[in-house]
Protein backbone atom coordinates (compact mmCIF):
# COMPACT_ATOMS: atom_id res chain seq x y z
CA UNK A 1 0.00 0.00 0.00
CA UNK A 2 1.45 3.39 -0.95
CA UNK A 3 0.15 6.85 -0.08
CA UNK A 4 1.69 9.99 -1.51
CA UNK A 5 1.91 12.83 1.01
CA UNK A 6 2.88 16.31 -0.26
CA UNK A 7 5.35 18.22 1.86
CA UNK A 8 5.95 21.91 2.07
CA UNK A 9 7.22 24.78 4.11
CA UNK A 10 3.81 26.42 3.77
CA UNK A 11 0.95 25.18 5.89
CA UNK A 12 -1.36 22.76 4.03
CA UNK A 13 -4.93 21.78 4.87
CA UNK A 14 -5.42 18.11 5.49
CA UNK A 15 -7.57 16.74 5.10
CA UNK A 16 -22.60 1.11 26.79
CA UNK A 17 -25.10 0.16 26.36
CA UNK A 18 -25.68 -0.26 30.12
CA UNK A 19 -28.65 -2.02 31.62
CA UNK A 20 -29.64 -1.10 35.14
CA UNK A 21 -31.57 -3.59 37.20
CA UNK A 22 -33.84 -1.78 39.65
CA UNK A 23 -34.91 -3.31 42.94
CA UNK A 24 -38.46 -4.58 42.96
CA UNK A 25 -40.54 -4.16 46.08
CA UNK A 26 -42.54 -7.16 47.18
CA UNK A 27 -44.67 -8.01 50.19
CA UNK A 28 -42.82 -10.23 52.63
CA UNK A 29 -44.99 -13.14 53.70
CA UNK A 30 -44.10 -14.39 57.17
CA UNK A 31 -43.25 -18.06 57.49
CA UNK A 32 -45.56 -20.36 59.43
CA UNK A 33 -44.69 -20.70 63.05
CA UNK A 34 -45.47 -24.40 63.11
CA UNK A 35 -42.74 -26.72 64.27
CA UNK A 36 -41.32 -28.69 61.30
CA UNK A 37 -42.22 -32.35 61.13
CA UNK A 38 -39.74 -34.79 62.43
CA UNK A 39 -38.48 -37.16 59.73
CA UNK A 40 -35.55 -38.54 57.79
CA UNK A 41 -33.50 -36.83 55.10
CA UNK A 42 -33.91 -38.25 51.63
CA UNK A 43 -31.22 -37.69 49.02
CA UNK A 44 -32.34 -36.61 45.56
CA UNK A 45 -30.28 -36.97 42.40
CA UNK A 46 -30.54 -36.93 38.63
CA UNK A 47 -28.25 -37.93 35.79
CA UNK A 48 -28.41 -36.55 32.28
CA UNK A 49 -28.95 -39.52 30.02
CA UNK A 50 -26.42 -40.56 27.42
CA UNK A 51 -26.63 -43.23 24.80
CA UNK A 52 -29.86 -44.77 23.67
CA UNK A 53 -29.42 -44.75 19.92
CA UNK A 54 -26.82 -44.15 17.26
CA UNK A 55 -24.23 -41.40 17.50
CA UNK A 56 -24.81 -38.53 15.03
CA UNK A 57 -22.29 -38.00 12.22
CA UNK A 58 -20.98 -34.72 10.84
CA UNK A 59 -20.76 -35.79 7.19
CA UNK A 60 -19.14 -32.63 5.84
CA UNK A 61 -18.63 -28.95 6.52
CA UNK A 62 -17.49 -25.70 4.93
CA UNK A 63 -17.34 -21.95 5.46
CA UNK A 64 -18.46 -19.09 3.22
CA UNK A 65 -18.59 -15.31 3.28
CA UNK A 66 -21.39 -12.99 2.15
CA UNK A 67 -19.97 -12.29 -1.32
CA UNK A 68 -21.30 -13.86 -4.49
CA UNK A 69 -18.24 -16.08 -4.83
CA UNK A 70 -18.57 -17.28 -1.20
CA UNK A 71 -14.83 -16.59 -0.78
CA UNK A 72 -13.56 -13.18 -1.79
CA UNK A 73 -9.96 -14.22 -1.08
CA UNK A 74 -10.11 -16.77 -3.92
CA UNK A 75 -13.07 -15.81 -6.13
CA UNK A 76 -12.01 -18.16 -8.94
CA UNK A 77 -11.70 -21.09 -6.48
CA UNK A 78 -8.17 -21.99 -7.51
CA UNK A 79 -7.30 -23.19 -3.97
CA UNK A 80 -9.34 -25.86 -2.13
CA UNK A 81 -11.16 -24.62 0.97
CA UNK A 82 -12.22 -21.08 1.83
CA UNK A 83 -10.10 -17.94 1.71
CA UNK A 84 -11.49 -14.65 3.05
CA UNK A 85 -10.23 -11.08 2.78
CA UNK A 86 -10.38 -8.77 5.79
CA UNK A 87 -12.55 -5.63 5.39
CA UNK A 88 -9.51 -3.29 5.53
CA UNK A 89 -11.61 -0.62 7.22
CA UNK A 90 -11.27 0.64 10.77
CA UNK A 91 -13.72 -1.23 13.04
CA UNK A 92 -14.97 -3.24 10.06
CA UNK A 93 -16.04 -6.88 10.37
CA UNK A 94 -15.89 -9.97 8.18
CA UNK A 95 -19.03 -12.10 8.38
CA UNK A 96 -18.36 -15.82 8.08
CA UNK A 97 -21.08 -18.46 7.70
CA UNK A 98 -20.40 -21.94 9.06
CA UNK A 99 -22.13 -24.95 7.45
CA UNK A 100 -22.35 -28.63 8.40
CA UNK A 101 -24.35 -31.59 7.06
CA UNK A 102 -25.36 -33.83 9.97
CA UNK A 103 -26.78 -37.36 9.87
CA UNK A 104 -28.54 -39.09 12.76
CA UNK A 105 -30.13 -42.49 12.33
CA UNK A 106 -33.12 -41.75 14.58
CA UNK A 107 -33.63 -38.06 13.82
CA UNK A 108 -32.70 -37.57 10.14
CA UNK A 109 -30.22 -34.88 11.10
CA UNK A 110 -32.73 -32.99 13.26
CA UNK A 111 -30.39 -33.18 16.25
CA UNK A 112 -30.37 -31.13 19.41
CA UNK A 113 -27.25 -29.00 18.90
CA UNK A 114 -24.82 -28.24 16.09
CA UNK A 115 -21.97 -25.87 16.84
CA UNK A 116 -18.58 -24.77 15.58
CA UNK A 117 -15.58 -23.93 17.76
CA UNK A 118 -13.17 -21.54 16.07
CA UNK A 119 -9.48 -21.07 16.94
CA UNK A 120 -6.90 -18.47 15.93
CA UNK A 121 -4.01 -19.31 13.62
CA UNK A 122 -0.73 -20.30 15.20
CA UNK A 123 1.78 -17.95 13.60
CA UNK A 124 3.50 -14.65 14.29
CA UNK A 125 0.12 -12.85 14.44
CA UNK A 126 -2.04 -15.40 16.27
CA UNK A 127 -1.45 -17.83 19.12
CA UNK A 128 -3.99 -20.58 18.41
CA UNK A 129 -6.35 -19.44 21.16
CA UNK A 130 -10.10 -20.00 21.18
CA UNK A 131 -12.01 -17.27 19.34
CA UNK A 132 -15.70 -18.16 19.80
CA UNK A 133 -18.35 -20.84 19.55
CA UNK A 134 -21.00 -20.49 16.85
CA UNK A 135 -24.42 -22.07 17.40
CA UNK A 136 -26.24 -23.46 14.38
CA UNK A 137 -29.81 -23.55 13.14
CA UNK A 138 -31.27 -26.13 10.81
CA UNK A 139 -31.98 -25.21 7.18
CA UNK A 140 -35.56 -26.46 6.97
CA UNK A 141 -35.97 -25.95 3.23
CA UNK A 142 -34.59 -29.16 1.71
CA UNK A 143 -34.25 -27.70 -1.79
CA UNK A 144 -32.26 -24.79 -0.39
CA UNK A 145 -30.04 -27.16 1.58
CA UNK A 146 -29.30 -29.14 -1.60
CA UNK A 147 -28.56 -25.93 -3.52
CA UNK A 148 -26.14 -24.68 -0.87
CA UNK A 149 -24.36 -28.04 -0.74
CA UNK A 150 -24.05 -28.21 -4.53
CA UNK A 151 -22.63 -24.69 -4.61
CA UNK A 152 -20.01 -25.55 -1.98
CA UNK A 153 -19.14 -28.76 -3.87
CA UNK A 154 -18.75 -26.97 -7.20
CA UNK A 155 -16.48 -24.34 -5.62
CA UNK A 156 -14.19 -26.77 -3.84
CA UNK A 157 -15.08 -25.65 -0.32
CA UNK A 158 -16.11 -29.00 1.22
CA UNK A 159 -14.36 -30.89 3.98
CA UNK A 160 -15.81 -34.44 3.90
CA UNK A 161 -15.62 -36.91 6.79
CA UNK A 162 -13.49 -40.02 6.33
CA UNK A 163 -15.41 -42.89 4.76
CA UNK A 164 -17.83 -40.68 2.83
CA UNK A 165 -17.81 -38.85 -0.47
CA UNK A 166 -19.60 -35.72 -1.60
CA UNK A 167 -21.83 -37.41 -4.20
CA UNK A 168 -23.09 -39.95 -1.67
CA UNK A 169 -23.83 -37.21 0.84
CA UNK A 170 -25.84 -35.39 -1.82
CA UNK A 171 -27.81 -38.29 -3.30
CA UNK A 172 -28.27 -40.62 -0.34
CA UNK A 173 -28.57 -38.15 2.51
CA UNK A 174 -29.53 -34.58 1.62
CA UNK A 175 -31.78 -35.32 -1.38
CA UNK A 176 -33.53 -38.13 0.52
CA UNK A 177 -33.92 -36.06 3.68
CA UNK A 178 -32.02 -38.47 5.92
CA UNK A 179 -29.49 -35.75 6.82
CA UNK A 180 -29.87 -32.04 7.47
CA UNK A 181 -27.87 -28.93 6.69
CA UNK A 182 -27.11 -26.63 9.60
CA UNK A 183 -25.73 -23.09 9.46
CA UNK A 184 -24.46 -20.45 11.88
CA UNK A 185 -22.65 -17.17 11.43
CA UNK A 186 -20.28 -14.90 13.31
CA UNK A 187 -17.94 -12.01 12.58
CA UNK A 188 -14.19 -11.66 12.56
CA UNK A 189 -12.94 -8.18 13.37
CA UNK A 190 -10.88 -6.21 10.88
CA UNK A 191 -7.68 -6.79 12.86
CA UNK A 192 -8.17 -10.44 13.78
CA UNK A 193 -4.86 -12.16 12.97
CA UNK A 194 -4.27 -13.41 9.46
CA UNK A 195 -3.69 -17.08 8.76
CA UNK A 196 -5.41 -20.46 8.93
CA UNK A 197 -8.27 -20.65 11.42
CA UNK A 198 -9.09 -24.10 12.81
CA UNK A 199 -12.82 -24.92 12.87
CA UNK A 200 -14.23 -27.84 14.86
CA UNK A 201 -17.81 -28.87 14.04
CA UNK A 202 -19.79 -30.71 16.73
CA UNK A 203 -23.25 -32.28 16.85
CA UNK A 204 -25.25 -33.61 19.83
CA UNK A 205 -28.51 -35.53 19.47
CA UNK A 206 -31.49 -35.56 21.85
CA UNK A 207 -30.04 -38.58 23.69
CA UNK A 208 -26.90 -36.56 24.44
CA UNK A 209 -24.82 -38.59 22.01
CA UNK A 210 -21.89 -36.54 20.72
CA UNK A 211 -20.65 -36.86 17.16
CA UNK A 212 -17.01 -37.29 16.34
CA UNK A 213 -15.87 -33.71 15.64
CA UNK A 214 -14.98 -32.81 12.07
CA UNK A 215 -12.16 -30.33 11.53
CA UNK A 216 -11.07 -28.05 8.73
CA UNK A 217 -9.39 -24.69 8.20
CA UNK A 218 -10.20 -21.48 6.41
CA UNK A 219 -7.69 -18.77 5.61
CA UNK A 220 -8.03 -15.14 6.66
CA UNK A 221 -5.82 -13.85 3.87
CA UNK A 222 -2.94 -11.64 5.09
CA UNK A 223 -3.45 -8.02 4.10
CA UNK A 224 -1.10 -5.30 5.35
CA UNK A 225 -2.81 -1.90 5.40
CA UNK A 226 -2.90 1.35 7.36
CA UNK A 227 -4.74 4.64 7.73
CA UNK A 228 -3.15 8.05 8.33
CA UNK A 229 -4.83 11.21 9.58
CA UNK A 230 -2.75 13.64 7.52
CA UNK A 231 -2.16 14.43 3.87
CA UNK A 232 0.74 16.84 4.29
CA UNK A 233 3.69 17.49 6.59
CA UNK A 234 4.53 21.14 7.25
CA UNK A 235 8.01 21.73 8.66
CA UNK A 236 7.35 25.47 9.04
CA UNK A 237 10.31 27.81 9.26
CA UNK A 238 13.64 25.99 8.89
CA UNK A 239 17.17 27.29 9.52
CA UNK A 240 20.18 26.05 7.55
CA UNK A 241 22.16 23.31 9.36
CA UNK A 242 19.65 23.16 12.22
CA UNK A 243 17.85 19.81 12.57
CA UNK A 244 14.11 19.99 13.05
CA UNK A 245 11.49 17.39 14.08
CA UNK A 246 7.76 17.60 13.45
CA UNK A 247 6.00 15.60 16.16
CA UNK A 248 2.96 13.41 15.70
CA UNK A 249 0.65 12.04 18.38
CA UNK A 250 -1.31 8.89 19.12
CA UNK A 251 -4.75 10.46 18.64
CA UNK A 252 -6.24 9.74 15.23
CA UNK A 253 -7.72 13.13 14.42
CA UNK A 254 -7.84 14.33 10.82
CA UNK A 255 -6.73 17.94 10.54
CA UNK A 256 -4.82 18.32 13.81
CA UNK A 257 -1.47 18.44 11.95
CA UNK A 258 -0.09 15.78 14.30
CA UNK A 259 0.67 12.71 12.18
CA UNK A 260 -0.81 9.41 13.37
CA UNK A 261 -0.83 5.99 11.72
CA UNK A 262 -3.16 3.11 12.57
CA UNK A 263 -3.13 -0.50 11.50
CA UNK A 264 -6.31 -1.51 9.64
CA UNK A 265 -5.00 -4.78 8.23
CA UNK A 266 -4.69 -8.24 9.79
CA UNK A 267 -0.88 -8.41 10.09
CA UNK A 268 1.68 -6.48 12.08
CA UNK A 269 3.31 -3.90 9.82
CA UNK A 270 6.39 -1.73 9.40
CA UNK A 271 6.07 1.70 7.85
CA UNK A 272 8.08 2.30 4.65
CA UNK A 273 9.04 5.80 3.50
CA UNK A 274 10.59 7.46 0.48
CA UNK A 275 11.05 11.22 0.04
CA UNK A 276 12.23 13.39 -2.84
CA UNK A 277 14.70 16.30 -2.42
CA UNK A 278 11.92 18.89 -2.02
CA UNK A 279 13.57 21.12 -4.67
CA UNK A 280 16.73 21.46 -2.57
CA UNK A 281 18.99 19.54 -4.95
CA UNK A 282 22.56 18.44 -4.32
CA UNK A 283 26.06 19.83 -4.19
CA UNK A 284 29.54 18.38 -4.62
CA UNK A 285 29.36 17.09 -1.08
CA UNK A 286 26.07 15.33 -1.69
CA UNK A 287 22.42 16.09 -1.11
CA UNK A 288 21.47 19.43 0.41
CA UNK A 289 18.93 17.86 2.76
CA UNK A 290 18.71 14.85 5.07
CA UNK A 291 15.45 13.26 6.15
CA UNK A 292 14.47 11.24 9.21
CA UNK A 293 11.44 9.52 10.66
CA UNK A 294 10.41 7.43 13.64
CA UNK A 295 7.27 5.75 14.90
CA UNK A 296 6.75 6.31 18.61
CA UNK A 297 8.99 8.17 21.04
CA UNK A 298 12.03 5.89 21.16
CA UNK A 299 14.98 7.53 19.41
CA UNK A 300 16.46 4.07 18.89
CA UNK A 301 13.78 3.58 16.24
CA UNK A 302 14.64 6.74 14.30
CA UNK A 303 15.91 6.25 10.73
CA UNK A 304 17.80 8.91 8.72
CA UNK A 305 17.95 8.80 4.94
CA UNK A 306 18.81 10.68 1.79
CA UNK A 307 16.38 11.89 -0.87
CA UNK A 308 14.86 9.09 -2.98
CA UNK A 309 16.23 6.42 -0.63
CA UNK A 310 13.53 3.91 0.41
CA UNK A 311 13.65 2.99 4.11
CA UNK A 312 11.61 0.84 6.47
CA UNK A 313 11.14 1.87 10.11
CA UNK A 314 12.45 -0.87 12.42
CA UNK A 315 9.62 -1.17 14.94
CA UNK A 316 6.32 -2.89 14.17
CA UNK A 317 2.82 -1.49 14.45
CA UNK A 318 0.87 -4.41 15.88
CA UNK A 319 -2.67 -5.55 15.15
CA UNK A 320 -5.44 -3.07 16.03
CA UNK A 321 -2.85 -0.50 17.17
CA UNK A 322 -2.01 3.10 16.30
CA UNK A 323 1.00 5.30 16.99
CA UNK A 324 2.56 8.63 16.23
CA UNK A 325 4.79 9.35 13.25
CA UNK A 326 7.51 11.97 13.73
CA UNK A 327 9.36 13.48 10.76
CA UNK A 328 12.79 15.13 10.61
CA UNK A 329 14.78 17.24 8.20
CA UNK A 330 18.07 19.07 8.18
CA UNK A 331 18.79 21.47 5.31
CA UNK A 332 22.51 21.94 4.56
CA UNK A 333 22.12 24.40 1.71
CA UNK A 334 19.24 26.11 -0.01
CA UNK A 335 17.75 29.31 -1.27
CA UNK A 336 15.11 31.13 0.73
CA UNK A 337 11.43 30.66 0.08
CA UNK A 338 8.91 27.86 0.10
CA UNK A 339 9.96 24.41 -0.94
CA UNK A 340 7.60 21.62 -1.92
CA UNK A 341 8.06 17.89 -2.26
CA UNK A 342 6.42 14.51 -2.04
CA UNK A 343 6.73 11.73 0.48
CA UNK A 344 5.59 8.18 -0.31
CA UNK A 345 4.33 6.12 2.63
CA UNK A 346 3.93 2.37 2.38
CA UNK A 347 3.93 -0.69 4.62
CA UNK A 348 5.41 -4.16 4.81
CA UNK A 349 4.11 -7.10 6.85
CA UNK A 350 6.08 -7.79 10.01
CA UNK A 351 6.58 -10.87 12.14
CA UNK A 352 8.81 -9.11 14.65
CA UNK A 353 6.27 -9.15 17.49
CA UNK A 354 4.27 -12.23 18.43
CA UNK A 355 0.85 -12.08 20.05
CA UNK A 356 0.68 -13.57 23.53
Amino acid sequence: MKIRVPLGIATAVMMILAAMVLPVSAEVVPMCTQTPLDGEDVETLAQIATGGGEVPIVLCKWEADATGSWEDGDPTHAIPGSQFLPPVTYNGVKTVKYYAVVYDDEENGDVNVVSWDVYQPENCWGNGSFVYQVMGTKVNNQDQAVTFFQRALDRGLLQVADGYDANTILTEYLEKGTAALWVGQADLCYCAPAGDYLVEANAIDHNNNWAEPLYNNFEYVPVTAFDIDFSSVNYGSVNINVPKWVAGNTLFNVGDNRPTVRNIGNTHLQVAIQQDDMQLGESLNGWNVEWGARMGNDNANAVYYEPFEPVVLPNALTLCDQDELDFYLEVFKGTTGEKHGTMILGAAPSCDEVLV
